[in-house]
């Protein structure tokens, strides 16, 4: 006769396994955030400093809060059935983000919380405390314990909210004070643009979500620069399918390089990043999921980089989308990826017609000429000898002096700096200004050179 035997992991061996499940920074903070914004927070702040020696890092909501009974429930590792079905924009779905990337960060992880209805409730799970009793032993704090913790790192509510609380942070563990606030400078950086990237759509429209990180509001900001002149909308397609619900999608071309200030350009990680950022661009319930790149649609290319396509998709396609615990990757259908080629010949041609036509512009000019060799696939680019001022200048010499010129020009074709220019047309367009030469300086060289 058969039998059950109960297997339940060692809470010792287990632990270490949660923590390595593969968060970054930013990846497990956006987990912290998505509870934050399924509560209907309004406000979002964002504190890491060092407290007593040590780096600490506090989310604070202002979201609608959990009385005792909610709060210890969610402080189990999977409090929730991942097949629920579950609030449109209900960003959780295994119900144990919060868990889960606060163990891959810190050591201790207290929750702190008030609903409109209850006084404020706190509990802790302290990993040294589980692995030394080898038990999942939750600590649930008194009231006067809350209060101590509360006003150690300065939490205030209103009506309702939530905080969480992250203690010996791993990372940052072994650095000397001075040091260790440089690094939190640095990640504190990094995180604003991880946030305001893929958070951006809960930060426009009427109820707009503010965020918050050591006091300063976090400006906004459109990854597809729709308000930037110069911006094409392209082709959009809405269909259902099979399993309910709805996937949208968007074309859009950015503005030229050219067209962009040194703000959207660093926004957008520089040159080099519009490039490796075009493709597909995938929410999950507005929070964005994935950033770029083709999934082996088509190809990466110069031409087409200013080219995205926007793809919305509802918590209800979690399944067939194969959402992941960390929410940061996800498969696409083979029904959508067939809709997307499709679609995607459309802005990879704009951004190429924007590319060729710029092009087209820089190669109407007097002072050079651009050749192109189809026979053996070359590219040159040479002074143009019909140019109105040369001719001018070519009849005021003798024959002498003419040729000397003539030598002089064909080596300045010869010796323009075309890998420079492309490294720096790559990285730092808009640093390259040829309005800012000093004439000034290039006469009077010559003057001196004359009188010589």
């Amino acid at each position: 006769m058969s039998e059950h035997i109960d297997l339940s992991p060692n809470p010792k061996s287990h632990i270490k396994t949660l923590s390595r499940i593969g968060y970054n920074l930013n990846s497990a903070i956006s987990d912290i955030i998505d509870n934050s914004v399924t509560a209907d927070s309004q406000n979002i702040f964002f504190e890491m400093d060092v407290v007593e020696g040590n780096a600490v890092l506090v989310i604070k909501d202002d979201g609608h809060g959990m009385d005792e009974c909610t709060l210890i429930n969610s402080m189990r590792i999977g409090c929730k059935d991942p097949s629920d079905i579950r609030d449109e924009f209900d960003l959780g779905r295994f119900g144990s983000g919060m868990k889960m990337a606060s163990f891959s960060q810190a050591r201790k992880l207290t929750v702190v919380s008030k609903s409109e209805k209850s006084n404020i409730q706190s509990a802790t799970w302290d990993l040294d405390l589980v692995e030394s009793a080898n038990a999942w032993k939750l600590i649930k704090h008194s009231e006067k314990e809350t209060d101590e913790l509360c006003s150690k790192f300065n939490i205030k509510f209103g009506t309702s909210g939530t905080a969480v609380i992250w203690e010996n942070i791993s990372k940052y563990n072994g650095y000397p004070i001075a040091e260790l606030q440089g690094i939190l400078g640095q990640d504190l950086a990094s995180l604003k643009s991880y946030v305001r990237l893929h958070f951006h759509k809960f930060m426009e429209g009427k109820r707009a979500i503010s965020f918050y990180f050591n006091f300063q509001k976090l400006e906004n900001f459109d990854p597809f620069l729709r308000s930037r002149n110069g911006y094409q909308e392209g082709p959009s397609q809405k269909f259902r399918v099979k399993k309910g619900g709805s996937i949208e999608l968007r074309v859009h071309i950015l503005p030229h390089e050219s067209k962009l200030t040194k703000t959207d350009l660093d926004n957008l990680g520089g040159a080099d990043q519009i490039t490796a950022n075009q493709g597909l661009y995938v929410y999950r319930a507005n929070r964005l999921i994935i950033s770029g790149g083709w999934f082996g649609l088509t190809r990466l290319s110069q031409l087409g980089k200013l080219a995205r396509v926007e793809v919305n998709v509802p918590t209800s396609l979690d399944d067939e989308w194969s959402t992941d615990v960390k929410k940061s990757s996800l498969e696409i259908p083979h029904k959508v990826k067939v809709k997307l080629k499709q679609l995607i010949r459309e802005p990879i041609k704009r951004s190429q017609k924007t590319y060729r036509y710029r092009g087209r512009l820089e190669e109407a000019n007097s002072f050079w000429n651009i050749n192109e060799n189809e026979r053996n696939k070359s590219i040159s680019y040479e002074i143009s000898k019909d140019n109105t001022l040369l001719k001018k200048l070519l009849v005021t010499l003798d024959r002498e002096q003419a040729s000397d010129l003539i030598k002089y020009l064909t080596h300045l074709s010869e010796e323009v700096p075309i890998h420079h220019i492309y490294e720096k047309m790559s990285s730092e367009p808009n640093q390259i200004n040829q309005n800012d030469i000093s004439y000034d300086d290039l006469l009077e060289g010559f003057k001196a050179l004359w009188n010589k």
